[in-house]
């Protein structure tokens, strides 16, 4: 982010500085909500992590044998390519699709493409289990304060399975062989 970008989106907070001083917990969006970024924030991160659950799924099943984890990696895959299609067609996210990718989700799916066996299951299983919380977060975030009904109405839609998406990685967590 250049130093303009920066600086833009700081004098764009001072308004929601109010907010920041309410008991509740203040997420980004909440931050952001009426001044039309929150609507670009919550399209680039979700298409982030539409991406991220894809790809890192992808490398999961190119060399993981376990089934349980195999399954969650294709269902994600499944749901995250379906998600992200839907969110891609809405007209309210058309013009607000990221540019370029996330490093953070690069230099993760480039340490997991280092791991075998099971500590590839591992922490594949860690981080479908940390983007998804984060998912979780973001989505609620929306479907509570967003001000694109179109893209509200997405979250609200898609909230339950992200979810299910994170219990079903959580459950995964237990200690496994294979």
């Amino acid at each position: 982010m250049n130093r303009r970008s920066l600086f833009l989106a700081s004098a764009m907070l001072l308004p929601a500085l109010p907010l920041m001083a309410q008991d509740r917990p203040t997420t980004v969006l909440d931050l952001l909500s009426g001044t039309g970024v929150g609507a670009n924030a919550f399209v680039e991160r979700a298409t982030i992590g539409d991406t991220f659950a894809i790809q890192s799924g992808q490398i999961l099943l190119e060399k993981s044998a376990h089934p349980q984890i195999r399954q969650l990696a294709q269902d994600l895959i499944a749901a995250h390519t379906a998600m992200g299609a839907e969110l891609r067609a809405l007209p309210e996210a058309s013009t607000r699709q990221p540019s370029s990718g996330d490093d953070r989700m690069q230099a993760k799916l480039a340490s997991l493409r280092n791991y075998e066996g099971d500590e590839l299951n591992r922490w594949y299983v860690q981080m479908q289990v940390d983007a998804t919380q984060e998912a979780a977060t973001l989505f609620e975030s929306y479907a509570q304060n967003g001000e694109v009904p179109g893209l509200k109405t997405f979250a609200q839609k898609h909230l339950p399975a992200i979810r299910m998406h994170l219990q079903r990685a959580q459950a995964l967590q237990a200690p496994r062989a294979g």
